[in-house]
C-alpha cells in the first residue's frame, strides 16, 4: 500500500468519488469539502486530500487542514496505520484524527506506537440521515433565513458554538458573511432569533445540518428541533434525497430529539486528540 497526495480537489474525487458514493451520507464531509473547493468555495483552507491505495485502487481516502485533524472514511485497519505512518516524519503532524470508529481507532493506535503520545477521546459522534420529516409538535414561532442585518447575532451564537463543543468551528467573519450572504444560515425566531443552524455541504444527493445552536437561556422550548425540521424540509425541497448531521453520542437528547424529526443512524465516528508527542 502507498498514499498519494492530490494536486487538487478535481483529482482526489475523480479518483475517490466512486468509493467515497457507496456511503454518501457517511462520506458527506469529505464530498462536501471537496466539491466546495472544486468549485471555489472555502479555497481559502488549505485542504489536502489524500488516499491509501492498493494496486493502484485507492482504499482509504482523506482530507487533512493543518490546524485541524485528519478526515479518513472508513477503510482498512492496515491503510490507516499506513497514512499515521505517513504522516510522521512530516514537519506538520496531526493533533488527532476524525473518522469511522474502527478506521479513526487503527490510526490513533499506530500514531500512539509511533511518537509514544497519550490518547484522549474526545468525541463519540453518530452520523443520521433523513429521508421524510416526521410531523412535530410545533413551539411559537417560524423558521427564516438569516439576513445581513442577523450578523452579529449569527457571529456571538457562532463563537459560543464552538466553545461549547469545544471542536473546530470556522468563526471567521467574513466566512460567516458569505454563509448568510448564500442563504444557509437559518434562524427560529419567537419575536426576536432564538435558534441557529447551518445548511451546510451539500453532496449530489444530500445536504447537511450543522451548528445547531441555542443559548442556554433559551432551550427546552423545543426551538431547535422545530428548526432542524424547518431546515432538513427545505433540504429536501431543494430536490435533496436526504439530510444528513452529526450528534455527539454524550448528549442523549439531542440523540433522541433526531430521531423523533425522522432522523436514522448511517454509522459512528470518533475523534481523538494526540497529547505529549515526542
Amino acid at each position: 500500500m502507498q498514499v498519494t497526495e492530490y494536486p487538487s480537489a478535481a483529482e482526489f474525487l475523480e479518483v475517490n468519488r466512486d468509493l467515497l458514493m457507496k456511503n454518501e451520507a457517511g462520506n458527506s464531509i469529505l464530498l462536501g469539502y471537496a466539491s466546495q473547493q472544486v468549485q471555489g468555495v472555502d479555497s481559502a483552507m488549505t485542504t489536502k486530500f489524500f488516499s491509501v491505495d492498493e494496486d493502484n485502487q485507492p482504499l482509504l481516502p482523506a482530507m487533512f487542514t493543518p490546524g485541524i485533524v485528519p478526515l479518513l472514511s472508513e477503510g482498512p485497519d492496515e491503510a490507516a496505520r499506513i497514512f499515521a505512518r505517513f504522516f510522521f516524519p512530516k514537519s506538520t503532524r496531526p493533533t488527532g484524527v476524525n473518522g469511522p470508529k474502527e478506521t479513526a481507532l487503527a490510526f490513533a493506535d499506530e500514531w500512539e506506537r509511533l511518537t509514544r503520545c497519550r490518547l484522549e477521546l474526545r468525541m463519540n459522534s453518530r452520523i443520521y440521515s433523513c429521508h421524510s420529516v416526521e410531523k412535530i409538535k410545533l413551539p411559537e414561532g417560524s423558521h427564516r433565513q438569516a439576513t445581513k442585518k442577523d450578523f452579529k447575532i449569527v457571529r456571538k451564537w457562532r463563537h459560543a458554538f464552538r466553545d461549547e463543543v469545544d471542536g473546530f468551528v470556522i468563526t471567521d467573519d467574513d466566512y460567516i458573511r458569505s454563509q448568510i450572504k448564500e442563504g444557509r444560515v437559518h434562524l427560529w425566531e419567537a419575536d426576536k432569533p432564538v435558534s441557529v443552524a447551518v445548511q451546510g455541504r451539500d453532496t449530489d444527493n444530500g445536504g447537511t445540518i450543522s451548528a445547531v445552536y441555542t443559548p442556554p437561556k433559551l432551550r427546552n422550548h423545543g426551538y431547535a428541533t422545530a428548526l432542524t425540521a424547518a431546515v432538513t424540509q427545505t433540504i429536501l425541497d431543494s430536490g435533496k434525497k436526504y439530510s444528513v448531521l452529526y450528534t455527539d453520542l454524550s448528549n442523549p437528547i439531542s440523540n433522541s430529539i433526531y430521531q423523533q424529526i425522522g432522523y436514522e443512524p448511517v454509522m459512528d465516528a470518533t475523534m481523538w486528540n494526540f497529547n505529549t508527542a515526542i
